[in-house]
């Protein structure tokens, strides 16, 4: 727990038991992540990937009639739902009713959370994860040990198809904070022995700090890099910029969690000598979409459906997802609020499923510090502050922060605590936190709130720390 006397003991103990206490969390991932028929669902993953176009849109049908009167009959908000909107539930018999059920975002399910678990699994042991998307409305996602187990197995057929293997040797650009944000000596990584994997405290990627995780690299043999593609261009720009070469190259870099924009792969790929990657995916498990050896995204339709609003083969549109690959919470017609561009024609790579071009949205800023280092993963500090609707962070000035909130009914002086000390730990306590309670929060076109707006998250803006 953040703050507790275990975390404590846990900052001020030697490196090498750190990385034993890191390596238990790994077991207690790997057993929910690859236990419970992980291999037989890749492999069958592996197979139905190749399926044709007929047979899956036949099987797509099949799941979404399903689910829908599963969730109807078992899930107390879509039946109330779909009540209060006239919807005859003997009527959906095929994809082409979609549009007869009302489309649901972050709010509705975060106001319904108790109204989302299928009755059907009231007293069952779900597993808890909490959204790790950049907009300012987490949610906490119940899943079954089944579901969390086919989403791996979908996440790791991606990989797969680019000769990677569970258990090759890894290193993660993510949001955790497995170093103190106070340390000033390396190493400022921490080894998973269970899982075969390094994770690099992006906290602590400053100009200061780029040649020791440089030799850091190059002293290691990963086979890839994975995590914030945000994070991993921060380092490789302050590599660059300094002229340190990676000589041990890692054989691809998986980016997801946020956007992989054009210069960012450039030159991700040129610092590191590696292509990159990447999947769309979510927590919610409503939907994914994975790139394939020719670079495109299919949609991975073995765990839901995904409806382009509005768009057309040159514009694209507004994502809608239905997922049947959670039945213990599913989401139906979700508006995750982002876009994309279905491609046009087929892809070369020969897979049948649904295919898009680019995938819009997800692009995080930085929260800029005074000593030049970049903070991302808002959504780790966002998810202690329950009693909040939605939430952003403006940054106008390097020693000060805005938190936007829309507060709900029980909001207090407890959830900016919990925000401040989140926030401290991974950016220290040079900067001001001031709190503006507003009414709501601007989106963008595609109904999508920014969890960080700044305005000196620029290159030019890096400092020496």
């Amino acid at each position: 727990m953040p703050d507790s006397i275990l975390e404590k003991a846990y900052y001020r103990s030697p490196i090498f038991l750190q990385n034993l206490a890191f390596s238990s969390y790994g077991l207690y991932l790997r057993r929910k992540r690859f236990w419970n028929g992980f291999s037989k669902n890749l492999e069958r993953l592996r197979e139905t990937e190749w399926w044709s176009a007929s047979k899956i849109a036949q099987f797509q049908e099949q799941k979404f009639v399903e689910v829908v009167r599963h969730a109807y009959e078992t899930v107390p908000f879509y039946r109330n739902l779909y009540d209060l909107h006239g919807v005859n539930i003997d009527q959906i018999k095929s994809l082409a009713d979609a549009y007869k059920l009302p489309t649901i975002t972050k709010v509705d399910i975060k106001n319904n959370l108790a109204g989302l678990v299928s009755a059907q699994y009231s007293g069952c042991r779900l597993m808890r994860q909490l959204t790790s998307g950049t907009t300012g409305t987490p949610l906490t996602v119940s899943l079954t040990k089944q579901a969390l187990n086919l989403q791996w197995a979908i996440w790791w057929r991606h990989k797969s198809r680019f000769g990677l293997c569970p258990g090759d040797r890894h290193l993660v650009f993510g949001a955790r904070v497995p170093v103190g944000v106070n340390q000033r000596k390396p190493p400022y990584w921490r080894r998973d022995y269970i899982n075969n994997r390094d994770y690099l405290s992006t906290y602590h990627i400053s100009r200061r700090n780029a040649r020791t995780i440089a030799d850091y690299l190059n002293s290691e043999e990963f086979s890839f890099y994975t995590g914030y593609p945000s994070a991993i261009y921060d380092l490789a720009y302050l590599l660059d910029e300094k002229g340190f070469e990676i000589t041990s190259r890692p054989n691809w870099i998986v980016s997801g969690s946020d956007s992989l924009v054009p210069r960012y792969e450039r030159l991700i790929s040129r610092v590191f000598g590696a292509p990159v990657t990447e999947q769309y995916g979510m927590t919610e498990f409503a939907g994914n979409i994975s790139k394939c050896e020719k670079g495109n995204f299919h949609v991975d339709f073995e765990c839901g459906l995904v409806e382009v609003e509005g768009g057309n083969a040159a514009e694209g549109g507004a994502l809608i997802l239905t997922g049947w690959g959670n039945p213990a919470m599913p989401f139906i017609r979700y508006r995750i609020g982002d876009a994309a561009v279905p491609l046009s024609g087929s892809c070369d790579c020969g897979r049948q499923s649904f295919c898009f071009s680019q995938i819009e949205g997800r692009l995080e800023d930085y929260v800029v510090t005074p000593d030049g280092r970049r903070v991302t993963g808002m959504n780790q500090v966002f998810e202690y502050v329950t009693n909040a609707i939605e939430m952003q962070v403006y940054q106008e000035q390097l020693d000060l922060i805005e938190v936007r909130v829309v507060p709900g009914p029980n909001f207090g002086a407890r959830d900016k605590d919990e925000f401040t000390r989140e926030f401290r730990r991974r950016a220290g306590s040079e900067m001001a936190i001031k709190f503006r309670m507003v009414s709501s929060i601007d989106r963008s076109q595609s109904g999508k709130i920014k969890a960080v707006i700044s305005d000196v998250s620029t290159e030019g803006s890096l400092q020496s720390s």
